[in-house]
């Protein structure tokens, strides 16, 4: 087996054990390749973004699970693939309405209790927190957006505000929830210096 196989099976072995020297470095071998692979399939740069940054967060919540894996790097490009393939099933569906919004159970499926540690569950608690504090027509709109993947110009339409307003609103909503947890974090999930290691963590909710 290639050397680089090699380490990418011994990563996956050190991360299951809640090595975050480990996890780190998986992100910076793979991020990149990730992120390029993405774009092939989306052809927008956020939305990329946003693929690979959640495959790390759930790589990471979920990590009692990688003994199963048994090629590692199959397992991210296939990952990254078929998250692709959701969203653009999703945005074919977009014309879609929906007749009520989602209730307070933010992020169920990416942050599921199941699968967190202590550290986790607590973050996962500020985040719903700061959620919840939002004003309700930001709170919407940022539902809109980053849970159900709407995109501004549907949100606009169904709100019968202007693209300019939701736009606005999400990048409040979004810089309000970075200023709530970076006391936890350590770092601002926003800032220049800290946008590798944000992206390691949660940073989808930010992108």
């Amino acid at each position: 087996m290639p050397e680089e196989k090699l380490k990418i099976v011994q990563l996956f072995e050190e991360i299951q054990n809640g090595d975050r020297a480990a996890f780190n470095q998986l992100f910076f071998l793979y991020y990149d390749k990730l992120l390029s692979f993405a774009r092939q399939y989306t052809k927008q740069q956020e939305s990329a973004e946003e693929i690979t940054s959640e495959l790390f967060v759930r790589l990471w919540l979920k990590r009692d699970r990688l003994s199963k894996v048994v090629k590692p790097e199959v397992y991210l490009y296939v990952s990254i693939k078929n998250a692709c393939l959701n969203l653009i099933r999703s945005e074919r569906k977009r014309h879609l309405l929906f007749t009520k919004f989602p209730g307070d159970q933010s992020f169920e499926e990416p942050l599921d209790d199941n699968y967190v540690g202590t550290d986790d569950k607590e973050l996962v608690r500020l985040m719903n927190q700061a959620i919840a504090a939002l004003p309700e027509q930001r709170k919407i709109i940022f539902r809109l957006v980053k849970e159900q993947g709407l995109k501004s110009n549907a949100v606009a339409e169904i709100l019968g505000i202007s693209v300019r307003t939701v736009e606005n609103q999400l990048y409040k909503a979004v810089k309000s929830l970075a200023d709530s947890i970076s006391g936890y974090l350590g770092y601002h999930p926003q800032g220049k210096t800290a946008r590798k290691q944000a992206h390691s963590d949660l940073l989808f909710f930010f992108l």
